[in-house]
């Protein structure tokens, strides 16, 4: 009976902090319009990131002013000094393939399943709308390689909880929630 207790209460502990995030989000008044477009700069060119990514397939989230945009991913995993040789999931033979490439400290977001299509990267410990990134309603599968504890977070349009990205894990996808996720808490 003790072990069934803590089992309740342990889910009762997640569905508070769960609601909290949400409400967190609900109540903190940011918005895209509040705070102007998303600026992203790949090369030498800025542009608006909720009108579309042109050729760019990886972006990366310094913070909100600061968006850099990459033709491939080996372009961005090079900038942020990721090598899959490296990776602690890859790098005791598990295959490379079923692993999303993501670098060290970086919740990651894939347009596609395992790990392909566009990709958005995150660090930031509060709500980002996708719909900035013009990526609303378009993640498949993701990533976290944040340290332990670090969980990233997805608010879903079809729910009113949290979709939990555990750091140090992946999805290949995400089942009833794919193509769900309109904000992230990276």
């Amino acid at each position: 009976m003790k072990s069934r207790w803590r089992s309740l209460r342990r889910a009762g502990a997640a569905m508070m902090v769960s609601l909290l995030l949400t409400t967190a989000a609900l109540n903190s008044g940011a918005t895209a319009s509040a705070a102007g477009p998303v600026r992203a700069s790949w090369g030498s060119t800025t542009f608006d990131l909720s009108r579309g990514w042109g050729s760019a397939t990886s972006c990366v989230v310094f913070s909100r002013r600061v968006v850099r945009c990459y033709a491939t991913y080996e372009q961005a995993d090079a900038a942020l000094g990721y090598s899959a040789a490296a990776d602690p999931l890859t790098a005791d033979g598990a295959a490379v393939a079923a692993v999303p490439s993501c670098a060290s400290g970086w919740l990651c977001l894939y347009a596609d399943p395992g790990g392909q299509g566009r990709r958005l990267q995150f660090r930031d410990e509060f709500w980002n709308y996708l719909s900035d990134y013009a990526f609303a309603g378009q993640a498949s599968s993701w990533r976290n390689n944040q340290s332990s504890g670090d969980n990233g977070y997805l608010s879903l349009y079809n729910s009113s909880s949290t979709y939990l990205c555990a750091a140090g894990s992946y999805a290949n996808t995400m089942g009833s929630a794919d193509n769900q996720a309109y904000a992230v808490w990276g």
